[in-house]
């Protein structure tokens, strides 16, 4: 809201200073008054054109200040963006004339007048006779009307939205669905295709990250078994195995363990070693006899995993996407498949 005005040294006003209130504010006077002079001062301070003949006679400079007060929070981060902040919530922007020449500030900032321009825009808006702003911007036609009846208009509104979307959807299926016969059916044996092709997958949701983890383990089998059988190898069999050492290291500190009680302690330690050594080489001995990869297997996995990517690259980027798809592809079946009924019903609506 523009909360004051002050003036010196513009045509025949040597100083003046106007007050406003919330509300309508109405400045009357005789001709020749200076009501032209005050409006055009405003003007002058938001960017308008300077003429000669506007600074008083005499005067070496000419001056317009404009106080507002910034109770909106909308025009508040507005300012934030311009990188403007106003000061104990007012902003008061100012033009001074010196020599033909200007300089414009916002709150004792000099800035350049394109931005007091875009800064005015939002506080205040001149219009008369012959001089209109943004009431001849198109954009903003909805944008006042909204503003004049935004609350009052609201359940009207919301429900003109919804009856707008709900008629744009209908018409969108109605103008889909205007084909002729060959086109039908075309698309209906596209769609039979695609339906059966997805149907016949037979997909489960989460089957194709199992079968990536099970494609990897088998692509990697021989490695996982030579890696295996040589740890189980170093571990639990033949000459020189971890198993075998440590079964030595044992029967030498048997027999000396007892006079030495950090000796002992050694040994206790050795021991806890043996049994989880013995429960490892037990465990990978399971694990080599059963596991098993065969080409077979691998040759499954690898073909139902083709089968599934195969469908993810035209019908959707995993399987629920897929079955989604499948499940829509159906349903335009069904309305095509009774197509004449499926007109009248549209056309009905």
């Amino acid at each position: 809201m523009l909360q004051n005005l002050y003036v010196k040294n513009l045509a025949l006003i040597d100083e003046a200073e106007v007050e406003f209130t919330p509300g309508l504010n109405i400045m009357t006077g005789e001709t020749g008054a200076g009501k032209s002079i005050i409006i055009g001062s405003v003007s002058l301070a938001l960017g308008g054109k300077v003429h000669k003949e506007m600074i008083r006679e005499n005067a070496s400079f000419g001056l317009v200040e404009l106080t507002f007060s910034v109770e909106d929070e909308s025009i508040r981060q507005r300012l934030a963006e311009l990188d403007i902040t106003p000061e104990d919530g007012a902003l008061v922007l100012s033009r001074k004339i010196v020599n033909g020449r200007s300089v414009s500030k916002i709150n004792s900032e000099s800035v350049p007048l394109s931005k007091v321009k875009e800064v005015a825009g939002l506080f205040i808006d001149i219009h008369g006779q012959h001089e209109h702003q943004s009431l001849l911007v198109r954009k903003n036609h909805l944008n006042i009307l909204d503003s004049y009846a935004k609350a009052r208009l609201k359940e009207e509104k919301e429900a003109l939205r919804t009856a707008y979307a709900s008629y744009k959807k209908l018409k969108t299926e109605l103008d889909e669905a205007d084909m002729d016969s060959a086109m039908r059916e075309r698309e209906l044996s596209f769609l039979e295709y695609e339906v059966s092709e997805i149907e016949a997958a037979h997909l489960t949701p989460g089957e194709d990250e199992k079968l990536e983890a099970e494609y990897r383990r088998l692509l990697n089998g021989r490695k996982i078994m030579e890696a295996v059988s040589g740890a189980y190898e170093k571990t639990a069999e033949g000459y020189g195995a971890a198993t075998e050492q440590i079964g030595h290291a044992l029967k030498e500190l048997s027999s000396v363990s007892e006079y030495d009680a950090p000796l002992a302690g050694l040994f206790s330690q050795l021991m806890e070693i043996d049994g989880l050594l013995n429960d490892f080489n037990r465990e990978t001995a399971e694990y080599i006899s059963d596991t098993s990869f065969d080409e077979q297997t691998f040759l499954e996995v690898e073909n139902r995993l083709d089968t599934i990517n195969h469908l993810k690259s035209k019908y959707g980027k995993t399987i629920e996407e897929i079955n989604a798809s499948c499940k829509e592809k159906k349903e335009r079946l069904e309305k095509l498949s009774d197509y004449d009924a499926y007109l009248d019903r549209k056309s009905v609506v």
